[in-house]
């Protein structure tokens, strides 16, 4: 097959979710199929980059859409009912270009199938979708992302402006997710929940897949069950600091489990990451028992020395990288339920100890600590999870299956 892959921004950051799913199954299906890349760049910050290395062993042409005009948007986009026009409405002119552009790659390089990531270019791709066999996957449902945040605002009429606002949003992205089935031959999402909220908006389920992330193989292989001795008495939280769902997550951490129950019991708390908070690095200036490393190149070697992994996640949607890279790197994993909810064939009390209040959080975290024979089996338990089910070359080949049957 001749594969066109469409995204909205360019491939620079293997610690960005997006880049990560995007590259690693391209790599993966590169190995069977001729793939050509055309990046949109939607975002203004997408021309401050250098991009990846080795997208050319991928790719076999690599094309930039015309770029975003830096004029303001018309004010017809103001009156949309569905953010499936959004570009079409705003820059009407731009949005022919890069149709334009599209329409050329596939005639000259005789491309049969699209495998296009996000929702946002789901309006560039429809008009091809009568003689091309277009994969769309969505990865996380927006609306789920967005409806979970909203279950966290103040009680009404507080932030009565910002409700209304995301009630707004919510109707249009609805309605823009619920196109995606009807419009291309399959949909895929990263969760069996943003699949299941893509079925209920659209009213059908015959043509939306789950397929999830996964991890390198060279990564689970860096596990050694004996030679795993936790050199710290401590958990770790990893990720992004300025993605909002981890944000949360670590404010949330901090001021109901970390303050109340682990720093009186001496447990100490790593979070690596960039851009963190303000509030985050002053406590660590004040309290040694809280580790703020910043960005690290070599990340295993600092998740090395923790014998556990928290992930406190209460909103968003997809699949939390963490908790796999967490299997396999050989860290006990204590999760809430919405944190660990995509990683399906991982098993309650087995591979991982779910925790959703602050007590069984804190009460999980000390147990594992304490009983190392019941951490090591969970650890050793959760690695082969990860080997059977959740490597990429796995779960690249279910999506080369869907393609292969469109």
């Amino acid at each position: 097959m001749r594969i066109l892959v469409i995204t909205h921004k360019r491939l620079a950051n293997l610690r960005n979710g997006h880049d990560l799913r995007v590259w690693h199954l391209c790599r993966e299906l590169a190995k069977q199929h001729e793939l050509y890349l055309l990046m949109l760049n939607l975002s203004s910050l997408d021309g401050c980059n250098d991009g990846l290395v080795g997208l050319a062993d991928v790719f076999k042409k690599i094309s930039n859409a015309p770029t975003l005009p830096t004029t303001r948007p018309s004010l017809k986009r103001h009156y949309r009912r569905n953010d499936s026009n959004y570009y079409s409405l705003s820059y009407p002119h731009h949005f022919s270009k890069v149709t334009e552009a599209i329409a050329d790659i596939c005639q000259q390089n005789s491309i049969s199938h699209m495998v296009v990531f996000g929702l946002f270019l789901a309006e560039f791709v429809r008009p091809f979708s009568s003689n091309k066999k277009i994969l769309f996957d969505l990865m996380d449902s927006e609306v789920l992302t967005l409806t979970r945040e909203m279950q966290l605002f103040p009680p009404w009429p507080l932030q009565l402006k910002t409700r209304l606002k995301a009630h707004l949003m919510r109707a249009r992205l609805a309605k823009a997710e619920a196109c995606l089935p009807h419009w291309f031959n399959h949909v895929t999402t990263i969760n069996d929940a943003d699949s299941h909220t893509v079925c209920r908006l659209s009213g059908t389920s015959t043509n939306i897949s789950t397929i999830p992330n996964g991890v390198s193989t060279d990564l689970a292989e860096t596990f050694d069950a004996n030679g795993h001795v936790a050199k710290r008495r401590g958990v770790a939280f990893w990720g992004n600091l300025s993605f909002k769902p981890n944000s949360d997550a670590v404010r949330f951490f901090y001021k109901n489990v970390y303050r109340p129950y682990l720093a009186p019991a001496g447990i100490e708390w790593c979070v690596v990451g960039r851009d963190a908070e303000r509030w985050l690095v002053e406590e660590a200036k004040r309290d040694h028992g809280i580790r703020l490393t910043g960005f690290v190149d070599d990340i295993c070697s600092v998740l090395a020395e923790y014998p556990i992994m928290v992930n406190p996640m209460r909103i968003g949607s997809g699949l939390k990288n963490k908790v796999l890279e967490a299997f396999a790197m050989g860290l006990a994993v204590v999760s809430t339920g919405l944190g660990i909810e995509a990683v399906s064939m991982a098993r309650e009390g087995i591979d991982y100890m779910r925790a959703d209040e602050p007590e069984t959080t804190a009460s999980a975290i000390k147990l594992l600590i304490e009983d190392e024979c019941r951490r090591l089996s969970m650890i050793e338990s959760a690695r082969k999870v990860v080997l059977e089910h959740y490597t990429w070359s796995k779960v690249a080949g279910d999506l080369e299956a869907l393609l292969c049957s469109l």
